[in-house]
């Protein structure tokens, strides 16, 4: 095989690699941009967790992919029923923020919004303004508050969030009885 052959052949696969990767990203919900942090099992690299002291949080985003807008976190959900009408489940949307607020913080870029990507790649930008970063805030010191108290009120009525709950060995309100001893 000569070499012209040989270089038109890399040339051809190259773009037919590039248009697949193309493909896979727009399905997945994923901006064109570099992905430059990854904690997703099996990938390349190892994201290192995302600390603030002023915030005191710290977090671990799926992936960062820096665009033209600015430096986008994304978080995969494993949730194939999300909110209807491009919604975001409260706790993901507190988590993705969270990681706006830290990625601008500890790398000192801009953070325009996050993406939360369910499964069957419904994907939903939250974006991350004025108004919603000082809810962040409002919500941060309320779970500081709460377990300063070493109490918090539970705040839903679904036995299923009881049952996979992290605190309930310590729980006087959980709606599955002897739940609160397991």
């Amino acid at each position: 095989m000569n070499i012209q052959v040989m270089a038109a052949t890399l040339v051809v696969l190259a773009l037919v690699l590039f248009v697949l990767a193309a493909r896979s990203r727009k399905k997945t919900g994923i901006p064109a941009g570099e992905v430059f942090y990854q904690d997703l099992p099996g990938q390349p690299f190892f994201g290192e967790p995302l600390r603030s002291d002023a915030l005191g949080i710290s977090g671990k985003p799926d992936c960062l992919v820096r665009t033209t807008d600015g430096t986008v976190p994304v978080e995969l959900k494993n949730s194939s029923r999300p909110p209807a009408r491009g919604g975001v489940y409260t706790n993901h949307l507190i988590q993705a923020l969270a990681y706006c607020a830290l990625v601008e913080e500890q790398m000192k870029v801009r953070v325009p919004y996050a993406l939360v990507i369910y499964a069957g790649q419904r994907v939903r930008k939250v974006e991350f303004t004025d108004r919603r970063r000082q809810w962040l805030l409002q919500t941060i010191h309320e779970v500081e508050a709460a377990r300063a108290r070493l109490t918090a009120n539970r705040n839903h009525d679904h036995r299923g969030r009881c049952a996979g709950c992290g605190v309930r060995s310590q729980c006087d309100q959980a709606l599955l009885r002897g739940i609160g001893q397991l």
